[in-house]
């Protein structure tokens, strides 16, 4: 092949002041590059199926470009960005993001903007997939954790139930209260799990009616009514019984699905699908997918956020040009057909004319589910300050579980916090 690429592990250790750092920056972050060879191309990676994608497909496509991949923990790949950023050298050209980490990030100033590459195609985009900060486009969210309703619809079936088709709230909670009355309190059709996973699936459900915490401009902007709203229907239904309490990483959890404990789950793509056929493919054909329901009919019908990946560049690094020809790669139909194989989920709408999206999933009876979760968008979401939102969603969603808050106290505790920041 005529194309060069190197591959490396890289760990590092917890940095202080994640993002303070990152707002310290360089004098050089603007630098344009033009010392050094600006052939080189790094890339640093979290996601384990990214490099044979680089290195096969990429590389391929731009053989002008010696590919150094470097592969980094995700739990670490923000601190170790944060430290490059704050000495301005050794950068990497491009960096996957978790998608909770880049709001703080993109309003450092020290990314590429995109704006000219990306914002032509924004009608392409649902309202929350195209993220930047300062004003800018910097990236596109890939593999969006679009949230779905899991169901296995032959265990409802015992009992004479099923969730019908395009679903209110109401109508899943009289299903989840006929169910809980037909197995005597032992079969659930939600789930909460605690701690941060706790916080956020509250998010999910506050974002899926337009909730967010922050606004693009970094502001405390948030509708405390509706998100007291969200945590009393949460709450409400855990208070009469309705909910199970574990997360999906336990094997209790699994243990709880066999036995048919848990017969419904509220879960994006990447962990819902794929964990069910990894970890119970006996129940192949018992699952289908529902689409996110709406709070009231007739509404728009809308997911929320639970996660999601990017590939930003860095405004400061050697190579401006590859880093751009590498993030619009993926939008090239070999790029688009790399992220339905790898993510499951293509956030771009013309992909459908592009590559074959007409996946059966036999697990789900032959449903498309990417497709249809696909067809499903979140809103416009902004990650600002998330390490301390995430911890403050936590500690009071957790309390109004545990009845030491009432949910208009754990908002207006949440709000509390944020306001300081």
């Amino acid at each position: 092949m005529n194309r060069g690429w190197t591959r490396r592990a890289l760990m590092c250790g917890a940095v202080a002041a994640v993002v303070a750092a990152a707002a310290c920056g360089s004098d050089d972050a603007g630098s344009t590059g033009d010392e050094g060879n600006v052939d080189d191309l790094e890339i640093w990676v979290f996601s384990s199926s990214a490099p044979p994608v680089i290195e096969d497909d990429f590389a391929t496509a731009f053989p002008q470009y010696d590919v150094e991949i470097v592969e980094i923990p995700i739990a670490d790949v923000t601190q170790r960005l944060v430290v490059a950023l704050q000495g301005g050298d050794d950068l990497p050209d491009v960096v996957q993001l978790p998608l909770r980490e880049s709001g703080g990030l993109f309003s450092t100033g020290q990314f590429l903007d995109l704006s000219e590459e990306l914002g032509p195609m924004e009608d392409d985009f649902a309202e929350g997939i195209l993220v930047g900060g300062n004003g800018e486009i910097n990236s596109f969210t890939m593999g969006p954790g679009n949230m779905g309703l899991w169901v296995n619809q032959a265990a409802l079936a015992e009992h004479g139930l099923a969730v019908p088709e395009n679903p209110t709230w109401d109508d899943v909670v009289a299903i989840a209260r006929d169910l809980d009355a037909a197995s005597g309190g032992t079969q659930y059709l939600f789930v909460q799990p605690p701690g941060t996973n706790g916080a956020n699936m509250f998010n999910a459900f506050f974002n899926s009616r337009g909730g967010t915490w922050w606004n693009e401009d970094g502001e405390l902007s948030v509708d405390e009514d509706l998100a007291t709203e969200t945590l009393e229907f949460m709450v409400d239904l855990d208070q009469e019984g309705l909910v199970y309490h574990g997360v999906w990483t336990d094997a209790t959890y699994w243990d709880a699905i066999r036995s048919e404990e848990i017969v419904g789950w509220t879960m994006n793509f990447g962990v819902g699908s794929t964990s069910l056929q990894e970890n119970v493919p006996e129940q192949s054909g018992q699952w289908r997918l529902v689409t996110w329901p709406t709070w009231s009919e007739g509404d728009e019908q809308r997911t929320g956020v639970f996660g999601g990946s990017l590939y930003a560049g860095l405004d400061g690094a050697d190579n401006p040009q590859g880093a751009r020809d590498f993030i619009m790669w993926w939008l090239e139909p070999e790029g688009l057909q790399a992220q339905s194989d790898t993510l499951g989920l293509v956030s771009y709408q013309p992909a459908a004319e592009e590559i074959d999206l007409d996946i059966e999933d036999p697990y789900f009876g032959g449903q498309n589910v990417r497709q249809e979760l696909a067809s499903v968008p979140y809103p416009e979401f902004h990650f600002f300050h998330w390490p301390e939102t995430e911890a403050a969603i936590t500690a009071a969603v957790d309390q109004a579980y545990a009845g030491d808050l009432t949910p208009d106290e754990a908002v207006a505790q949440i709000v509390a916090e944020l306001s300081g920041l």
